[in-house]
């Protein structure tokens, strides 16, 4: 009999590279909000999904292309889950942290799921194509 603690069932693959996948996460989600600050749609056309990269150009152009300045502190990531459905590979992202939206403005809570997707032929990257606010 085995004296091992057991586990909670995991959908990360073995070998997949959790660190490396976190930390590049978490830099893509910063790119990602100065993308957004500065009105750069091309960018989220270049790291999102073609429906996502609409959904976000929308709230760019609702603003009139407006610079904002985000500030994010203690920005913590991790994985969810990855997963292969056909011919597409899933990935679900946890953020945490806080966000201030204006210049000496109050710092309010980040708690998102970030939906990341990307085919498995490999013809791009992982892309993202939706957040999930968690309340």
């Amino acid at each position: 009999a085995s004296t091992a603690p057991a586990s909670a069932p995991t959908t990360i693959p073995a070998g997949f590279d959790v660190a490396g996948f976190v930390k590049q996460a978490k830099i893509n989600f910063l790119k990602l909000q100065e993308a957004n600050d500065q009105g750069n749609v091309g960018i989220l056309h270049d790291v999102c999904t073609p429906e996502m990269a609409s959904a976000l150009e929308a709230d760019i152009r609702a603003r009139h292309f407006a610079r904002q300045t985000t500030e994010i502190e203690g920005l913590a990531a991790g994985l969810l889950e990855v997963v292969t459905e056909g011919a597409m590979h899933y990935a679900s992202v946890s953020f945490s942290g806080m966000a201030r939206e204006e210049t000496g403005g109050p710092l309010n809570g980040i708690n998102e799921i970030w939906h990341l997707q990307k085919p498995v032929s490999g013809e791009t990257g992982w892309l993202l194509a939706g957040i999930q606010q968690v309340s």
